[in-house]
């Protein structure tokens, strides 16, 4: 199902994809702080609701009305995961160059000015851009230990990198990076992770990575995030897609497969008493700490039943528990 504003083929510098979970609130507030975008270029937006039963219906009939001449596409993907809604915007996308957010972020106004405009200094393939993690009032666990862990940030100005980050906050240049019909792998739709498969085939092909400095957002944090708890079944999921993808290929790469369980070992294990050190001295990158441990008994324990379902179906059959308690 679709609402559509402003559908017309004119030629589009970016188009921005807010792929949402039931998070209405959340994709409202960030589908407002793009339409508030001041210097940026033609651009549209593409909100897929990755709910079968479209929670996010409403509010996209709203922002329909808000969007006025900006181009506003609501999509839904049925078909649970992360992955699926990403790419089924990026098949609707026109853009020259695709911009995602998440439904838990907010751009600043000259978010997408800076974003491009890195790009265009830097020539880089993907563009990220810093997170400032804003963290519920009432918190148990010292805010220092989860803002640092949700917050993005770089010293030093707009350049080329060499390590990629998450999807959210980027700019990708279509023409290099999403070349596929599926460019975000559908095996990680349950464990995330897919953003980092597309990277590696980045770095594959010769693309490049960059940093825009001052293109910022903000990401809500809500407190079933801000746990341990949730920190560590997060981890433990992506660690299992470092792995599992060179199982799930067609090709699978038993070598790479394990040579990823043998860095995982001596992962956990180099860090497990730097997380009992840092935990002593409650140092602020405790959890930074605490996440690459468990990421790494991930890339170990990966398979069968050690598996965990984070994203995708596992996380709608959660919220149905959670409805019916």
């Amino acid at each position: 199902m679709f609402v559509v504003t402003n559908s017309e083929s004119e030629a589009l510098t970016i188009s921005v994809i807010i792929p949402t979970f039931h998070r209405p609130d959340g994709a409202l507030a960030a589908v407002r702080s793009v339409l508030g975008q001041t210097d940026a270029p033609s651009l549209e937006i593409i909100l897929v609701d990755n709910d079968a039963n479209q929670s996010c219906k409403p509010i996209a009939d709203q922002l329909a009305q808000e969007a006025g001449q900006t181009p506003f596409t609501y999509a839904v993907e049925p078909a649970a995961g992360v992955a699926n809604a990403r790419n089924k915007a990026v098949g609707l996308a026109r853009g020259t160059f695709v911009a995602f957010l998440d439904d838990d972020e907010v751009a600043k106004p000259q978010w997408l000015a800076n974003l491009i405009r890195a790009q265009q200094e830097t020539g880089a393939d993907v563009v990220f851009g810093p997170i400032e993690a804003r963290l519920p009032a009432k918190h148990t666990v010292p805010h220092t230990y989860f803002k640092n862990f949700f917050s993005r940030h770089l010293d030093g100005p707009t350049r080329l990198i060499d390590i990629p980050y998450g999807c959210g906050n980027s700019l990708l240049k279509r023409e290099t990076v999403l070349t596929k019909a599926e460019p975000f792998n559908p095996a990680a739709n349950e464990t995330g992770g897919e953003d980092d498969i597309l990277w590696r085939e980045v770095v594959a092909s010769g693309g490049t990575f960059g940093w825009a400095q001052d293109a910022w957002v903000y990401e809500d944090v809500p407190p079933s995030r801000a746990t341990w708890a949730y920190l560590t079944k997060r981890a433990f999921a992506f660690g299992h897609n470092t792995t599992g993808q060179w199982y799930n290929r067609e090709d699978k790469n038993y070598v790479r497969m394990v040579i990823s369980m043998i860095k995982g070992v001596v992962q956990a294990l180099s860090l497990a008493p730097l997380v009992l050190l840092l935990w002593i001295a409650r140092h602020d990158r405790l959890a930074w700490a605490y996440d690459k441990m468990w990421r790494g008994l991930g890339k170990v324990f990966w398979f069968g039943p050690f598996r965990v379902g984070f994203y995708g179906a596992a996380a709608q059959k959660k919220q149905l528990a959670a409805q019916k308690a």
